[in-house]
């Protein structure tokens, strides 16, 4: 084990929990945690989940910035920090769509121009988590679901792969997902 997955690793675990409890400073732990990633995957040949910690911290800014501003209760735009949001039915479809689309693009890519050893998890994982992370950051209670299933196969690619300290994380972040559906069920709102 190297120092730089076990420091990603106990810094991913903070992460999930601040994003259980709906605290803003996810957005930084999980920067620090994407740094940390970017340099294992890459050394791993894991060349689509090192590209997604890159996503992460373009998202993490992103979601810094939706989220914060005005305390703990709601940021500038007014968005209540304390709520989730019902994910509209034409914005899950289309999100889905898209997210298919990235994942024949991204697969076909590994597939035929890298030394990636699981391509198509690679890609699965890779594609998925970045809608997941999407829809964390407009506090759709849905990217709970995809954290599940994306969790669940992370963990296997991983392990494969010999990232045992990485892909128990991503068992942690599974059941940790479980627990953020049924915490996050208690401050729905609908959207307008």
């Amino acid at each position: 084990m190297n120092w730089i997955e076990i420091t990603g690793a106990i810094s991913g675990f903070i992460y999930v929990v601040l994003e259980i409890r709906q605290k803003r400073a996810m957005w930084i732990v999980g920067a620090l945690s994407a740094l940390m990633y970017i340099i294992v995957f890459f050394s791993s040949s894991l060349h689509a989940a090192a590209l997604l910690q890159i996503y992460y911290l373009i998202v993490s800014v992103y979601g810094w910035k939706r989220w914060g501003g005005g305390g703990d209760s709601s940021d500038n735009s007014g968005m209540n920090l304390n709520v989730t949001v019902k994910l509209p039915f034409k914005r899950a479809v289309y999100s889905i769509i898209a997210a298919f689309v990235g994942f024949i693009f991204v697969q076909y890519l590994l597939s035929n121009f890298s030394e990636d050893p699981y391509p198509y998890l690679d890609s699965f994982v890779a594609v998925l988590s970045m809608l997941a992370t999407w829809w964390v950051s407009g506090k759709y209670i849905e990217n709970w679901i995809l954290w599940i299933i994306a969790d669940l196969a992370a963990a296997i690619l991983f392990f494969w792969q010999g990232l045992y300290a990485t892909a128990i994380l991503y068992v942690v972040y599974m059941i940790a997902a479980v627990v953020g559906f049924l915490h996050w069920r208690k401050f729905p709102v609908k959207l307008k």
